[in-house]
C-alpha cells in the first residue's frame, strides 16, 4: 500500500518542480554571471580578487537558499540550504579578511569549494531519481578539483589567481543548475 502512496508523492513533487523550474534557471544564471565576475576582475589585484570572491560567493550562497526555499518539496532542498550556508560564511570571511595575505585566502577559498563540491555531489546522490541529476554531481567534481588545485597549488594554476579557479567553478555550477532547470522544464509533470 505504501508504494501507491510514494508514487503519488512523487508526482506531486515532480509537478512541484516543473512549475518552479524558473528558479533554478535564474540560480544558474546568477551563479554564471557571478563565475564570469570572479574570473574577468582578479587580475586587477588579489585584494580586488578577494573582495569580488568573498561578495560572489554570498551573493551565490544566498541566491541557492532563496531558490531552494522556492522547491522545498525538492528531494535535494536540505544539501541546497547547506551549500548555500557554507557560500554565505566562507563569502563573509574572505570579503571581511582580504589583506590577511594570499595564501590565507588562497586555502580559505579552497576550503569552501571543498565543503561545496562534497555537498554538490551528496546533492546528486539525494537527486538520483531525477533527470539530469548528474550535472550536480559534475559540478561537485569540478569544485573538489578547484579545490585542490588551490590546496595543492598545480604548477598550471600558478597562472590564475584563486579567484580566476572559484569563478571558473561558479561558472560550472551556473551551467549545471541552468542544464538542471531545462531538464526539468523538459520532463512532463
Amino acid at each position: 500500500m505504501s508504494g501507491s502512496g510514494e508514487g503519488v508523492d512523487y508526482e506531486r513533487r515532480a509537478k512541484s518542480l516543473h512549475s518552479r523550474w524558473g528558479w533554478f534557471l535564474a540560480l544558474g544564471i546568477a551563479l554564471a554571471l557571478g563565475g564570469a565576475l570572479a574570473v574577468a576582475l582578479p587580475a586587477a589585484s588579489e585584494f580586488a580578487a578577494s573582495v569580488v570572491l568573498g561578495a560572489v560567493l554570498v551573493l551565490a550562497g544566498v541566491a541557492k537558499m532563496v531558490q531552494s526555499l522556492q522547491v522545498k518539496d525538492w528531494n535535494g532542498f536540505i544539501w541546497q540550504e547547506l551549500t548555500g550556508a557554507v557560500e554565505v560564511v566562507g563569502g563573509i570571511l574572505i570579503y571581511f579578511n582580504p589583506l590577511k595575505g594570499a595564501l590565507a585566502i588562497t586555502l580559505l577559498i579552497a576550503l569552501v569549494l571543498l565543503v561545496q563540491g562534497i555537498l554538490q555531489i551528496a546533492l546528486a546522490a539525494v537527486a538520483r531519481k531525477q533527470d539530469g541529476w548528474y550535472w550536480f554531481a559534475i559540478s561537485g567534481v569540478v569544485a573538489l578539483a578547484a579545490s585542490a588545485a588551490l590546496a595543492l597549488k598545480l604548477p598550471h594554476t600558478r597562472l590564475f589567481p584563486s579567484g580566476t579557479i572559484a569563478g571558473i567553478s561558479l561558472l560550472v555550477a551556473g551551467g549545471a543548475y541552468i542544464a538542471i532547470a531545462l531538464t526539468i522544464r523538459r520532463a512532463r509533470p
